[in-house]
């Protein structure tokens, strides 16, 4: 294969290395010294596709679209910009304007912290189809950090492989000279960005915070659920709570971001559930909004029950954080139906996620129950990690349920859903409480021994029936609301 002309910035050595790839659409960055500007292109593999894709905003923060020094001229569609016919191995360049879009106030589009930037990366990394293969090379200045999703390149600094994912799957990335820290968990990595002015006890703190959360997630497969994960730790002031905001994002590879008081004491990090909540969400993978029931269901479902397996909550303790979780729930049903709650938006979201929290309990006894205690929920998430998980695949609560079904060679996921989808009041959870020695006496809970499925409930909360380790899949939104404002 004849080398393709790469970009005029890119280094002899990285020339030589993609020479020798195997097929590929080409990005790179350079950020000035300065961080405020960043000069980015793509050199595309073979014949250059009909359009670019990009976030909505960047037309107002950048240059126009470049092609061998001239202008081009595109339409721009708004995350779209459709390209006119180029030549087989054309390479594009741009030039953002990154400190003006951090200065515009739209903290949906980039937040500054401190002397950071926290962005959309479609505002600098612009790419074609979701399917076209791509590696990506970013220059930095002496002592700058970035953070994005991609997965590192184990040999050429500087260098990445964005996972292949659908261009509208949210992505954020960081810049700036704040710390990074890598954390290894069994079967996955942590590349942590810790952004803003912080100390060393702070970043400990947040440090052991974010591990220990993670960590709880281990046991579920046998390893964690992700071998490459972007963690980003943003300090917003003093708050009631350690993390009044978290979310999960998808593009590119998975992320959590979470929003933090970095003041508060590691007691208090330790005893929130937000970050077990996030890191559950990677157990699976990325689920329709429309679904969202099944998605969050299941991170608050194991909210709980992991915080009890890795001691910072007891039995008893679990079990009442997922009683108040279904009386909150219980309280937001409207006489309307699960599908129907699914579609009012976030003002149904007790309804939506106690009640998926719900059917993940009945599926977990169910299947707990009907195996001997040689199956569970975990097994079943292991299992469809190994055999099933497709990154960039937009996955609907049945067809997930369905392969669970198919993985643990039974029916309860599907007969849990067919009970609930279309049932107008909140699950059901009187009969299977009793039989597995959970009472409630005004908001308490009561656990017994002398119960038929007593022994049901106490595995549940100690840990996983039958989990092997199963291999790492490849990385892969729900919406989620805007960055909240900093301090």
């Amino acid at each position: 294969m004849t080398p393709k002309p790469l970009l005029p910035f890119l280094s002899p050595v990285l020339f030589l290395l993609a020479a020798s790839a195997a097929a590929q659409d080409r990005f790179h960055a350079r950020f000035s010294e300065d961080l405020r500007s960043v000069e980015a292109g793509i050199c595309f593999d073979g014949a250059a596709p009909g359009r670019l894709y990009r976030h909505s905003a960047a037309a107002n923060h950048a240059s126009q679209l470049r092609f061998e020094g001239r202008e081009l001229d595109t339409r721009d569609r708004g995350s779209r910009l459709d390209l006119p016919p180029l030549p087989e191995d054309a390479c594009l360049d741009w030039t953002v304007d990154l400190g003006a879009a951090a200065d515009a106030g739209d903290q949906r589009m980039a937040l500054r912290v401190g002397d950071d930037v926290l962005a959309v990366t479609g505002l600098w990394y612009w790419k074609g189809p979701w399917r076209r293969t791509l590696v990506a090379e970013v220059d930095l200045p002496e002592g700058a950090s970035l953070s994005v999703p991609w997965t590192p390149d184990s040999e050429v600094p500087g260098r990445y492989h964005p996972v292949p994912t659908p261009s509208g799957w949210a992505t954020r990335s960081a810049v700036g000279r704040f710390e990074t820290r890598v954390l290894d968990l069994p079967g996955g990595t942590i590349h942590l960005a810790l952004l803003g002015e912080l100390d060393a006890a702070q970043s400990d703190r947040l440090t052991r915070f974010v591990e220990r959360s993670a960590a709880a997630t281990v046991p579920v497969f046998g390893r964690f659920p992700r071998a490459h994960v972007q963690v980003v730790v943003t300090p917003i002031g003093a708050r009631d709570e350690p993390v009044p905001w978290a979310h999960v994002l998808r593009g590119g590879g998975a992320s959590v971001q979470f929003y933090v008081d970095p003041d508060r004491p590691l007691a208090e990090f330790d005893a929130d559930w937000t970050a077990t909540h996030e890191f559950s969400h990677l157990l699976l993978p990325f689920v329709a909004r429309e679904d969202r029931w099944l998605s969050e269901g299941l991170a608050s479902y194991y909210q709980n029950v992991l915080r009890a397996r890795d001691g910072r909550l007891d039995e008893r303790q679990a079990w009442q954080e997922l009683e108040a979780g279904f009386g909150r729930g219980r309280r937001a049903t409207r006489r309307e139906t699960l599908n129907r709650a699914m579609r009012d938006g976030w003002g149904s979201i007790m309804r939506v996620y106690w009640t998926g929290a719900a059917m993940m309990l009945q599926a977990d006894a169910a299947l707990r129950r009907e195996s001997g205690g040689a199956q569970s929920l975990d097994t079943a998430l292991a299992a469809f990690s190994h055999c099933c998980h497709e990154d960039g695949r937009r996955w609907s609560a049945r067809e997930v349920l369905e392969a669970l079904d198919r993985v643990s060679d039974t029916e309860v996921f599907m007969t849990v859903y067919r009970d609930n989808i279309e049932r107008a009041a909140f699950p059901e959870l009187d009969e299977l409480y009793a039989r597995m020695g959970i009472s409630v006496d005004r908001g308490a809970v009561r656990l017994t021994d002398e119960a038929p499925l007593a022994g049901v409930r106490a595995a549940i909360m100690a840990g996983p029936a039958g989990t092997a380790p199963a291999p790492a899949p490849g990385d892969a939104p729900s919406p989620h609301p805007p960055i909240p404002p900093a301090d």
